[in-house]
């Protein structure tokens, strides 16, 4: 990671998910060439059962936008004050982590038609993940996760529509979850 001048690594995790899976950059001396390794759970152990209970992934998306804003702004804001290239995840690297990209495409005033295909891509990168997923699922379930699965670039182009009906687009949505003004420039620019 170091020869791609990766300073700071962002694990969008929840709690329960680093305990269970720590990082492997986590307790490490970022000084001695290890990028720094930064806990931001995206979506927490608290608020997890209620997004888990929305009856759709796109549902779930706008619920993380609504109701984990300032863990949104967290996670900016530490893109926006790292030194280098940041990495960022989650478990599977498709809805937090698609998430968070799909924001900061929207903020470099990537189109959509592009957000969405970058989005939609990430079905090709995880299948077989999703095989294996699949084949140890409980049959009641299968078709459920099937679904769940799948990445449709109309689920994230939705969230954002809705993040510009809800507060006038990403800027605004960010600068309302305590992102200053001259981070999101900043942002800006490292994506210009």
């Amino acid at each position: 990671m170091a020869a791609y001048g990766v300073t700071t690594v962002i694990d969008l995790r929840t709690e329960s998910e680093v305990r269970s899976s720590p990082s492997p950059f986590a307790g490490h001396d970022h000084r001695n060439g290890m990028p720094a390794y930064l806990h931001l759970p995206l979506v927490d152990d608290a608020t997890n059962p209620v997004i888990s209970a929305g009856p759709t992934m796109p549902d779930r998306y706008v619920l993380m936008v609504e109701r984990r804003q300032a863990a949104v702004g967290a996670v900016f804001s530490a893109v926006a004050s790292a030194d280098g290239a940041v990495v960022f995840h989650c478990f599977a690297g498709k809805d937090r982590t698609g998430l968070v990209a799909a924001m900061l495409l929207s903020l470099a005033q990537v189109e959509d038609e592009a957000i969405g295909a970058d989005y939609a891509e990430t079905d090709a990168h995880l299948a077989e993940k999703y095989a294996e997923w699949l084949a140890g699922a409980p049959p009641e379930r299968l078709e459920r996760l099937r679904d769940e699965m799948r990445c449709p670039p109309e689920w994230m182009l939705g969230t954002l529509d809705h993040m510009r009906r809800r507060w006038g687009g990403v800027e605004t949505y960010l600068e309302a979850g305590g992102v200053a003004p001259s981070a999101i420039t900043r942002l800006q620019t490292m994506l210009g």
